[in-house]
């Protein structure tokens, strides 16, 4: 064995990505992997508000001889700066890196880090197990290592089609007390379609199902642990319509009290109809978010998302006659967009119950086609090194990164505003209409809480595990209070 005790990092991206922590599905899977051969494993979660000196206790008290990063994108140069400080201190432990960050750039993350020892292509549970177990790594395929001074990889991994032989995580040795009140599932990978935005297809695009059976099998795990709440986080846990049908009988066979099932993360418009949202909403489905992206057909078509506008209308409208807590996803900025298109967004957003709306600061990442687009056209105004590494912030603020001839800098940043007054509108109008018995506090409580600074002091607060607790606890009884008005 090459490597015999391994720690397990999430690094530490800001409160503006995740306002709260968010088990880290994808190193589940890879610690799982790791416990089921026998090889010795730590987690450090630095989302949860731990801090270098909490780092390097654990290096010192578990004494690895590999570390493991899960990288985006965003805030990479800070990961980078931990990887050069981990090796400074700890010269001897090798370093490996994986996720989103890695996939999309390959052996560029492996020549800007140069303390980077190993990278995990794409999907990294079998990599990993024979990394540890020391195959000789030239023969370790989807793993970029260094060798003479060279960067060298064997090219990517074949796909794993059966998901069902993959243990599913059980979270051994996190922290779990320290997350939510849910249980975050992946019961498919990959995605087929060419968003010109999404870096989904740097990690897979064939897409890949766990059978029904198998997905209830981890609902049923954490089910008789006391967890109620799951989400599906994941681009396409309806793509077939049939295991769709079969996930919701395999659920109500076994009889669950108080299931609370959501797909935050998004569902295609085009791969749901009325008939199945309601056997959905029957078993225990309460939350939907569409990815709408754009507000009409020209926009779309641009976005390649491959759905017409009159689908995803037909089943916002579906969604919200059925009772689900719907939320609403748009992009400002894209390739074609004009400041009128964007009223077209702004137009679906009011039209609808819907019960929240998301209008994102389109910002182009690393291994896109938008990315590439962009660069070539020179339409960047903030450089990408910039505007990664200030997080969130970017994606979820007025300050566009680039613009084009059509929409100009002072355009995105008009309707950017705009659309963030409608953001703090519906979820006004959501509070005062789940409230009316409260009538007028309900006014006021939907105006504080919709406060630009009741926001910044919850995320200051987030930092500190006791607040933490306090208002996830607070949002946990919120949310499904409005789930069963």
């Amino acid at each position: 064995m090459r490597f015999k005790r391994v720690i397990l990092i999430s690094p530490y991206y800001s409160n503006s990505i995740f306002t709260m922590p968010v088990l880290p599905v994808g190193l589940g899977y890879i610690s799982e992997n790791l416990r089921k051969n026998r090889i010795d494993y730590r987690i450090v979660d630095l989302t949860l508000g731990h801090r270098s000196n909490f780092l390097r206790k654990q290096i010192y008290d578990f004494r690895p001889d590999l570390i493991g990063f899960s990288m985006m994108s965003f805030m990479y140069k800070d990961v980078y700066k931990t990887i050069v400080q981990i090796k400074r201190e700890f010269p001897n432990i090798k370093i490996v890196v994986g996720g989103p960050h890695l996939s999309s750039l390959r052996e560029a993350v492996l020549k800007e880090c140069q303390d980077i020892d190993f990278g995990v292509l794409q999907e990294g549970e079998e990599t990993m197990v024979e990394l540890c177990l020391g195959t000789e790594v030239e023969n370790i395929k989807g793993l970029l290592y260094r060798e003479n001074g060279a960067i060298r990889f064997n090219g990517p991994r074949e796909t794993l089609w059966n998901l069902d032989t993959l243990n599913f995580p059980t979270y051994e040795r996190f922290e779990l007390d320290k997350y939510g009140f849910g249980i975050s599932i992946v019961s498919s990978r990959g995605c087929p379609y060419k968003c010109i935005f999404c870096a989904a297809s740097s990690i897979r695009k064939e897409y890949r199902v766990r059978s029904p059976k198998n997905i209830v099998e981890e609902i049923d795990y954490w089910y008789k642990r006391g967890y109620r709440e799951f989400d599906l986080q994941e681009d396409n846990p309806t793509f077939h319509r049939e295991r769709a049908f079969e996930l919701c009988d395999e659920i109500q066979k076994m009889g669950y009290k108080d299931l609370v099932i959501m797909c935050g993360n998004g569902v295609r418009a085009d791969r749901v109809d009325k008939k199945l949202l309601a056997r959905m909403k029957e078993v225990g489905f309460k939350r939907l978010a569409f990815g709408v992206e754009a507000g009409n057909n020209k926009v779309l078509t641009s976005l390649k998302k491959g759905e017409k506008i009159e689908v995803i209308k037909e089943a916002i409208q579906n969604a919200c006659e059925l009772g689900f807590f719907v939320s609403i996803f748009f992009v400002v900025g894209s390739p074609t967009e004009t400041i009128r298109d964007v009223q077209d967004s702004i137009d679906i957003a009011l039209k609808y119950p819907i019960s929240n709306v998301s209008f994102y600061n389109l910002i182009p990442l690393p291994g896109t086609e938008l990315f590439d687009w962009v660069e070539k056209n020179n339409y960047f105004i903030i450089r990408p090194e910039i505007y990664l590494n200030k997080g969130g912030r970017m994606q979820m603020g007025i300050v566009p990164v680039f613009a084009t001839p059509e929409f100009s800098a002072g355009e995105r940043k008009a309707a950017l505003k705009k659309v963030k007054r409608i953001e703090r509108y519906i979820k006004r109008r959501v509070i005062e209409n789940k409230l009316p018995k409260a009538y007028p506090l309900n006014k006021l409580i939907a105006w504080v809480y919709t406060l630009n600074l009741v926001r910044y002091i919850e995320e200051q607060l987030i930092h500190y595990e006791i607040f933490r607790k306090t208002i996830g606890l607070v949002r946990n009884r919120i949310r499904l209070l409005f789930y069963k008005i």
